[in-house]
């Protein structure tokens, strides 16, 4: 995997003059910024972390830092971006709305990468869902692992998800014709789309439009895990990854992440799904997290953020940016119901809404016309 990432960070940096990462403080982007800095050669290497403060009160600069330090990062210029500062505007893309959760702050990077002159900013995008360790697979882990280790996984997975009870049925579904087991896959897993319904927030006709697009497509899934005979671990590590979203890059300079190249993600599917989980590590993290954490030089896995940070309250800060009563193209062409906009208090829809709202203003200022 090393050898296949490397070969990736070189692909993409190949013809850059210099060299931008998005370096938030979690295992992706530094892995990423690891690779660069030894693919460099002496080329400028800028890391751009957002100072964002996570849900435990933590700064992402300071762990930056440590890291940059720890590492022996040196010659990369660390630039901060102060989330409170000025925002920017994402670049338009015809290939419809951006679904990056603070596209703002992103366009402020990407300003300030093309400032300095970076050609190509790289990023850890991809890598949970492509790496990850799916739930489902304790009995995978002990035949690949062994019993000990198959313990600490499903320990693991008690934690979240199914937790021991979908263990329980991923074994015992194993008995089951394939169409069987993949239904019943689907109400474990994903049991809030079983009876898919969209937002009030969308509007009739639109509502019941996408009411029956998600469930025409559930059923699709369905279908597709039964034609192809997946277990319940297999399905779970594809719905991870497929369908991607590939979000187009926030400004002027060229965004991409190694974890995404074709020749990496081959190299990725063809790890056995079991190996995805390190139960030599010391914490749930790193063990789900193993093959970014094999990425690093041996015996660094110590120097390593131990456990995932999480940026709840941007997050909340970004959907309380829009303002839903003001005037808006999506409800002006009968899109969003405004009034159940406005009772809306969902995170997750309202920067939806926020980034259709993006998206079809800009188009409208670039000549669109809608209805």
């Amino acid at each position: 995997m090393a050898g296949a990432f490397l070969d990736s960070v070189r692909e993409l940096t190949e013809d850059a003059r210099a060299i931008g990462v998005q370096l938030s403080g979690g295992l992706d982007s530094l892995a990423t910024l690891v690779y660069v800095h030894r693919v460099a050669n002496g080329r400028p290497v800028y890391a751009f972390t957002v100072d964002l403060t996570d849900d435990q009160g933590k700064g992402a600069v300071p762990v930056v830092r440590r890291l940059l330090r720890d590492f022996g990062l040196t010659g990369v210029e660390l630039v901060v971006i102060d989330p409170k500062g000025e925002r920017g505007v994402p670049r338009w893309s015809a290939a419809g709305p951006r679904l990056d959760a603070l596209p703002d702050l992103n366009a402020v990077v990407a300003r300030e990468a093309a400032a300095r002159g970076v050609d190509i900013l790289l990023s850890g995008s991809g890598a949970d869902e492509l790496l990850g360790v799916p739930r489902y697979g304790t009995g995978a882990v002990a035949r690949r692992q062994g019993g000990r280790a198959a313990w600490r996984y499903a320990a693991d997975a008690s934690r979240s998800g199914a937790g021991l009870m979908g263990e329980g049925m991923a074994a015992a579904a194993r008995l089951l014709p394939s169409s069987a087991r993949a239904r019943l896959y689907w109400a474990m897993n994903w049991p809030e789309w079983c009876g898919a319904e969209a937002t009030p927030v969308l509007a009739e006709p639109y509502r019941a439009m996408a009411a029956e697009w998600s469930r025409a497509w559930v059923w699709e899934q369905i279908n597709d895990h039964a034609a192809n005979g997946r277990g319940w671990f297999a399905a779970d590590a594809y719905d991870a990854f497929f369908p991607h979203e590939l979000i187009p890059a926030a400004g002027e300079v060229r965004e991409d992440s190694p974890f995404l190249t074709p020749g990496f993600i081959s190299a990725a599917f063809a790890v056995p799904l079991a190996d995805r989980y390190g139960a030599a590590l010391p914490t749930p993290y790193l063990r789900a997290k193993a093959l970014v954490v094999g990425l690093f030089p041996e015996g660094t896995a110590g120097l390593l953020p131990q456990h995932k940070q999480y940026f709840s309250a941007a997050l909340e800060g970004q959907a309380a940016r829009f303002d839903a009563a003001s005037d808006l193209v999506t409800a002006d062409v009968g899109l969003i119901d405004r009034e159940a906009l406005g009772r809306e208090s969902d995170v997750s829809v309202l920067l939806a809404v926020a980034s259709l709202e993006a998206w079809m203003r800009g188009a409208v200022e670039r000549g669109a016309v809608i209805g």
